[in-house]
């Protein structure tokens, strides 16, 4: 089911951090103080990298300085930065180098940069959020990934203007896409899930676009509880797709994290022709999470990649020749001769039976006794993206956090130096907060972070957990962090009075490490910072379209939903049995959940068993407790969902 295609998806759901069930974001910023200050320092953040035909060249996306930064590989001296719009994330390279293509995140365009010039040359229209680009240089094309309505837009670069020719709908929020090297498939990496969280098989797809027919031809469902899928490049002879993500034990209660059951992160391989999943495998080792691998890189005889963990601020080196060769039963007697206790490692129980395969999932030494992983550290925090030099020997990595791009010995992980992306400014309490929220070596054994569980600055991540602030066996929808100090107390059973207790217990109760004082003041400036952007369902002019107007009437009259969800908030924040119940709470009350940004955080209610909003409306709704709909039409109905989704 297609997110793009249900005007009814939206978010109801409700998140939980450190057993904190959060607040939502806000409808109408301007409706709320702002406690932003006007005078936030200007930090430089590489997001993303490309290095020129040459190698003497680095182009450096600048997420939070808004620049095309481009430094001497030699001198490791910037020569140029080119202002851009938004938080530029992605970089592409025409094969001569004298173009690149960076999508102007939060803009809505596509800045066409001419590198000799050393200046914009032309913006091409786009949605709103181009999370991800991939130019196709014989077909002259550029794909870009729009993350908001949940699409890959395509772009005729022979055309004058360049604009978009077509719009494929994908899964959910797509963030990275990778093109075969024939340029007759894109695979896109789709960053959250579709569908119920009481579904224990949930879990993110990869999508696989034929070029000429632009269309889907199919999805790559990856393991249950997979989501966050950040990354995805394709081998040099384009037959198997490489994906990272985290995988996620959301069956289970987070009692089992110190065993590694939680949260895991892996590499998928997807099957580019049969668009299926032939194998995945555990970045972590036994006792040491691999938290949110961001990006991979394939080197060109497709014998290794390299991924980047923005989490532990480490690289991983995976031997991916070698672990093809094990799936296909091709094992050296060294490997052969070691056991897993009494038992045949997993890679002779692989050779005797194919059905083991899918056993990989759950082995958090495969890869480590195969000699198949080794990782290394990037010198830096939050490493994001990565280029290999021409030659293969050079690997650049994007350190998000230090402002700088890290160089290492591709083969053996040596560091060789830095290069700055600009001068960089102290962080003050909120960087230092926004660091931590997105630091997994501030967890136990660096299973996670606060970002495993809310992407996209503190949204959402379309799985369930079973969190110990309010026992075990109830597990609860993640729900967004936007504005979550308005909406006290906290947790689905308001169990935490306040929103600075709840950042506490999130440290130190999911994190499972004792928090110092700063450490907390710093991740709550940073949490109360965080802001909702316009829902993309409202008119060109920011207003509510017709039919959403007539569903704010409803929903302030008829439908008595007000109620509950007064404005600013669209909470009263107050207990209520709404009539959803679970085997575990019989009494069904549940915090009131603000309804704020719904349109990008399904599933909804408090266990994420509604897939719409309109399945909130009208199958969970038996007895009107989630608003008087019996009497409306269904057009009235869809009114009312038109409104929610403007929030």
């Amino acid at each position: 089911m297609n997110l793009a295609a249900i005007t009814t998806r939206s978010c109801l759901g409700a998140l939980v951090v450190g057993g904190c069930c959060l607040a939502w974001a806000l409808a109408d910023p301007a409706a709320v103080e702002d406690r932003a200050t006007s005078e936030t320092p200007v930090f430089h953040s590489p997001s993303a990298l490309a290095i020129s035909p040459d190698g003497q060249t680095v182009y450096v996306a600048d997420a939070t300085g808004a620049a095309l930064v481009v430094i001497d590989s030699a001198k490791g001296a910037i020569s140029a930065s080119i202002a851009l719009n938004g938080n530029p994330q992605s970089v592409a390279l025409s094969a001569d180098g004298r173009t690149a293509y960076i999508g102007e995140y939060g803009t809505g365009t596509v800045a066409v940069v001419d590198l000799a010039a050393k200046s914009v040359a032309a913006r091409i229209p786009v949605g709103r959020f181009p999370a991800a680009l991939a130019l196709a240089e014989k077909g002259r094309r550029l794909y870009v990934a729009d993350q908001e309505d949940h699409s890959v837009r395509v772009i005729d670069l022979a055309a004058a203007p360049q604009a978009c020719v077509a719009r494929v709908e994908v899964r959910r929020e797509p963030v990275s896409l990778a093109i075969t090297p024939d340029e007759r498939r894109v695979v896109v990496a789709n960053l959250l899930p579709v569908g119920v969280g009481t579904d224990p098989k949930l879990a993110a797809e990869v999508s696989v676009i034929d070029a000429e027919k632009l269309a889907v031809v199919g999805h790559a469902k990856l393991p249950p509880g997979s989501s966050c899928v950040r990354g995805v490049c394709v081998s040099p002879d384009g037959k198997w797709a490489y994906v990272v993500h985290g995988l996620g034990r959301f069956n289970l209660p987070i009692t089992q994290l110190e065993r590694g059951w939680v949260n895991t992160f892996a590499l998928s391989v997807v099957d580019v022709a049969t668009c299926s999943r032939a194998a995945t495998m555990l970045l972590d080792d036994l006792t040491q999470g691999a938290a949110d691998p961001h990006s991979v890189a394939c080197s060109r005889d497709g014998g290794r990649l390299w991924i980047s963990h923005a989490g532990v601020h480490e690289v991983s080196l995976v031997e991916i020749a070698r672990i093809h060769e094990y799936l296909n039963g091709k094992l050296p007697e060294s490997l052969v001769s070691l056991r897993d206790g009494s038992l045949p490692n997993i890679w002779v129980r692989i050779r005797d039976d194919k059905t083991q395969i899918a056993e990989l999932e759950n082995d958090l030494t495969a890869l480590y006794i195969g000699g198949a992983i080794r990782r290394f550290a990037t010198g830096g925090k939050g490493p994001r993206g990565l280029a290999l030099s021409p030659d293969g020997t050079r690997l650049f990595v994007a350190n998000y956090y230090d402002g700088k791009i890290a160089v290492l010995d591709a083969a053996a992980g040596k560091a060789l130096g830095t290069f700055d992306v600009g001068p960089q400014t102290p962080p003050d309490s909120r960087r230092r907060g926004e660091i931590i929220f997105h630091d997994a070596t501030k967890a136990f054994q660096r299973w996670h972070s606060c970002a495993s569980c809310h992407p996209n600055e503190g949204r959402v991540d379309g799985l369930r957990w079973d969190f110990l602030g309010d026992g075990i066996g109830n597990a609860k929808d993640t729900i967004s962090l936007l504005h979550f100090d308005q909406t006290e107390p906290q947790n689905r059973r308001a169990t935490v009075p306040t929103a600075k207790q709840c950042t506490r217990n999130g440290l130190e109760g999911t994190n499972m490490l004792v928090a110092t004082d700063r450490d907390v003041d710093d991740l709550y400036t940073y949490l109360i910072s965080l802001r909702p952007v316009a829902s993309p369902h409202l008119g060109k002019d920011g207003a509510l379209t017709e039919s959403a107007a007539r569903g704010k009437a409803l929903f302030e009259g008829t439908a008595g939903c007000a109620r509950c969800h007064p404005g600013p908030y669209f909470t009263d924040r107050k207990m209520h049995n709404v009539g959803v119940l679970s085997e575990n709470e019989p009494d069904g009350r549940y915090d009131t959940p603000s309804l704020l940004e719904a349109y990008r955080t399904a599933p909804y209610l408090h266990d994420g068993r509604a897939e719409t909003l309109k399945d909130v409306l009208t199958i969970y709704n038996p007895k009107g407790r989630h608003g008087n709909v019996g009497d409306l039409s269904p057009q009235q109905i869809d009114d009312v969902v038109a409104f929610l989704l403007s929030l």
